[in-house]
């Protein structure tokens, strides 16, 4: 990701990010932009594509599940919309409180966000996103590594915090959500 060279300023909004170019996808994260890679890899769009359908599966009757280029805003205490300040677009996340859904953005935190990550960026999931997310109080927060075929999962602790993660590769290949009974799944369907 890099920064917006657009009208240079200190502080971005949703107002600013509606007036973008829409050949190129950006996000928000307090103020700050960031440049979305162009186009994922396959191996990207196939591991998004298995875990949506899974979620949709687990999902159907009680909370939505999407998937990018979907907006998710974040504000800060009372912030008008136009104001909000952090802007994202994980590439899956599940709504069960529908009326956080509008007709083209999430307004508030979802309860589960799923960042696969980039060759160029993981340190945007692994650490901004992290902080991000454990601060708008996403209850459970999945990191999907590409490169060493390892989910992360956080999950919101009672002191509005995350734990340390639970981490499943080869070793430890069944994932299971700490906050979803009985959702579960084969971390070899997911990396196949």
């Amino acid at each position: 990701m890099e920064f917006l060279n657009i009208n240079r300023k200190s502080i971005y909004t949703y107002r600013d990010y509606l007036q973008w170019p829409k050949e190129q996808r950006y996000e928000i994260i307090e103020g700050i932009p960031y440049l979305l890679a162009p186009s994922p890899s396959i191996k990207h769009q196939r591991i998004l594509g298995e875990l949506f359908m899974r979620f949709k599966q687990y999902f159907k009757d009680t909370c939505e599940v999407l998937c990018t280029p979907c907006d998710v805003l974040l504000p800060e205490s009372n912030e008008c919309i136009d104001e909000i300040k952090t802007v994202v677009q994980p590439d899956i996340y599940v709504v069960c409180d529908k009326s956080k859904l509008k007709e083209n953005f999430c307004l508030g935190s979802p309860d589960l966000i799923v960042e696969i990550t980039s060759p160029s960026s993981p340190s945007i999931d692994y650490v901004k996103k992290l902080n991000l997310y454990e601060k708008h109080m996403v209850k459970e927060y999945w990191i999907v590594d590409i490169k060493y075929n390892r989910i992360s999962i956080y999950n919101l602790q009672e002191n509005n915090e995350y734990g340390s993660p639970a981490i499943y590769d080869k070793n430890n290949p069944i994932i299971k959500s700490e906050i979803f009974e009985n959702l579960t799944i084969s971390l070899d369907e997911v990396f196949e």
